[in-house]
């Protein structure tokens, strides 16, 4: 009689663990285009961050359509460098590779309202700081770094700036490309442009309008919302001028937390705390 074959679980050997508004839909994008790699349909599971009680075995099954060739199979996942996603993710993965990019927490603060604002009803920036701790928690980078470090090598770990994005956008897939293990000398269609996860802000209005806000909700994190996030290039709008005064009371919180980032990443950071 033939023992019953057990089948394998996919291995994860990377995960893009944030940080939101920090470039990770263009290199989700960039990395989709690479024979090498292979991430799940979906971009983010939230596993980790909101859906841990669906089981392991609910998240691997994402991964289960990964070919022989593939063999950086991984995730892009704005949520699991959160304080409280880390200890998830290092029970299940201690060993998986990690990429975390990080962006001028006052930007990715604004960024982050931005494509937020409709769907959460904040009529003001200043609003969203005073009811949602999350826009600063996001942007505190080195408490989420020293928390990584506790279960995780730094040499596990590759650090990103979304800087790097935007002054070099070759050479920081490639950058990835290494860690990761693929072959680096594979271009993108991705060089040269731009990848904005922020959803279309018309039909969110209209539905609001119409008191569907739990169906704005709903579209927003599901696949229909990750289709909109990933069709939406940016077209050279730019946001409305932030209050000096909100930038310079922000600029006061993040400087001690990004001197002690700039001191960990042996990088210069002082633009960040420009008013």
């Amino acid at each position: 009689m033939e023992s019953p074959q057990i089948e394998e679980k996919p291995t994860i050997s990377f995960l893009m663990i944030g940080c939101q508004r920090c470039g990770t839909t263009w290199t989700d994008a960039a990395l989709r285009t690479h024979p090498q790699v292979f991430l799940p349909e979906r971009k983010q599971s939230y596993f980790f961050d909101r859906n841990y009680d669906k089981g392991i075995d609910w998240y691997l099954e994402r991964f289960r359509d990964a070919r022989k060739e593939q063999t950086a199979v991984g995730e892009v996942a704005t949520g699991y460098c959160l304080l409280e996603a880390i200890p998830f993710l290092a029970e299940h993965f201690p060993n998986t590779k990690l990429l975390m990019v990080m962006r001028n927490p006052i930007d990715r603060a604004y960024s982050n309202f931005q494509s937020r604002k409709i769907e959460e009803g904040w009529e003001t920036f200043e609003e969203a700081l005073e009811s949602n701790a999350d826009i600063y928690e996001r942007g505190q980078y080195i408490d989420q770094i020293v928390r990584l470090l506790a279960f995780y090598k730094r040499e596990n770990i590759l650090f990103l700036l979304h800087d790097d994005l935007n002054s070099n956008d070759k050479a920081y897939i490639h950058s990835i490309y290494d860690f990761i293990g693929v072959d680096s000398a594979v271009d993108t269609p991705m060089i040269g442009q731009i990848k904005n996860a922020a959803m279309y802000t018309s039909w969110r209005k209209r539905l609001h309008q119409l008191g569907l806000k739990s169906i704005v909700r709903l579209i927003s994190k599901s696949w229909i919302g990750d289709q909109i996030r990933r069709s939406r290039k940016n077209k050279g709008r730019a946001y409305m001028s932030m209050n000096p005064k909100t930038k310079e009371k922000l600029q006061k919180h993040f400087a001690p937390y990004n001197k002690k980032l700039s001191t960990f990443l042996g990088r210069d950071l002082s633009k960040w705390d420009e008013i």
